[in-house]
């Protein structure tokens, strides 16, 4: 497999080949199992598809719904396509990587929420590796209950789920469960989104360990940014690197990558250090 697969690929049509694609004639390139294709002609993306099945089907999830006034769309074509793959019930384990504010948690937040809110899971088992950012001295022990001790984890979903207040009632009513990665050897759950924040902290056998945990009616959700990992190890043995080498091409495993910043256009100036 490419070293440089990224979830989807670009197809570059001119128009007899476009014209060919719309009546069913075009010969498309050998794709991965669950890949999504962009369609350009010119500098404009035409259409998109995702590979399942040996055959090509739309994309079919334009947004995300909320169950309130104002469903959550995609502010660009890639965020469409993890859309899709988010809301997309064949895939088991799902992978989204992409630049600083791309969306990441925004989407993967939302998606969860909204399939817990039409039943399709019961709750969300939210962790985060813990992992404090590289060459930053760690803030040493923290006092409290476990709870209070794992609320700083909390961080990248707290304003997705709308502050402090709507948080601390979704953990209540156990819609959201936060368990440490200390605690899920040996553990298996059910009818669950197994949502993994930050995961570009996590080797292979921590990526490994997570896929076990994996129960009857559950998912895998996985988000992270290569280019964030805060140890060194991770940059040796980086999970979710194993994860796209070995899984690609499965038909439980779905991956996209956000290479477009959305956060603001000064948070787009970070990808120009790297």
């Amino acid at each position: 497999m490419d070293n440089t697969y990224c979830g989807f690929r670009h197809l570059d049509l001119n128009d007899d080949e476009l014209a060919n694609f719309y009546s069913g004639l075009y010969e498309f390139p050998e794709m991965y199992e669950n890949e999504y294709g962009l369609v350009r002609n010119g500098d404009e993306i035409v259409a998109k598809f995702c590979y399942q099945d040996g055959m090509n089907r739309q994309v079919r999830y334009p947004s995300i719904p909320t169950g309130g006034e104002h469903d959550i769309f995609a502010r660009n074509e890639y965020q469409n396509c993890a859309i899709d793959l988010l809301l997309d019930s064949r895939s088991k384990i799902k992978l989204i990587r992409g630049v600083y504010g791309s969306g990441k948690d925004y989407l993967m937040t939302s998606a969860a929420l909204s399939l817990i809110r039409r039943n399709k899971f019961e709750r969300m088992i939210f962790i985060r590796p813990n992992v404090t950012v590289a060459n930053v001295p760690d803030i040493g022990f923290i006092p409290g209950t476990a709870e209070e001790k794992l609320s700083w984890t909390l961080g990248p979903i707290l304003d997705k789920v709308g502050g402090e207040a709507q948080l601390k009632t979704l953990l209540n009513k156990g819609t959201i469960v936060n368990i440490p990665l200390l605690y899920i050897r040996g553990r298996s759950f059910e009818n669950s989104i197994i949502y993994v924040t930050e995961g570009q902290n996590m080797t292979t056998e921590i990526v490994k360990l997570l896929i076990g945990r994996i129960g009857e009616g559950s998912e895998l959700w996985i988000n992270g940014d290569s280019h964030q990992a805060d140890k060194t190890i991770f940059e040796k043995d980086n999970g979710l690197n194993r994860l796209v080498a070995k899984m690609t091409g499965n038909p439980y495993f779905g991956y996209m990558y956000l290479p477009i910043t959305e956060r603001s256009a000064v948070a787009n100036l970070a990808n120009l250090l790297d």
